[in-house]
């Protein structure tokens, strides 16, 4: 079992959810935490897919071969914005 955190626009498409537990049944590696996703919650799964969404594990930018192990923290961030201009 892993736990998935969501933040921002992936929160608000998983009822409001700010974690995600789920089961990966063997498979180890991001793709597969993806397709599950997808399954579940196609819309968080079309973000993750058109890169609109990154997958982090324990705390770095993860690719689809990364693997995944219990305990393991993963996040799905959402873009970042904000901020003042220099000088402000």
């Amino acid at each position: 079992m892993i736990t998935v955190r969501l933040f921002g626009m992936t929160k608000s498409l998983a009822k409001n959810l700010s974690e995600l537990s789920l089961e990966l049944n063997g498979a180890r590696q991001v793709k597969d935490l993806v397709a599950l996703l997808t399954a579940q919650y196609p819309q968080i799964g079309e973000l993750i897919q058109k890169k609109k969404v990154l997958v982090s594990v324990n705390h770095d930018i993860a690719h689809e071969e990364t693997t995944i192990q219990d305990g393991d923290e993963i996040a799905l961030l959402p873009p970042f914005a904000g901020g003042a201009p220099a000088g402000c």
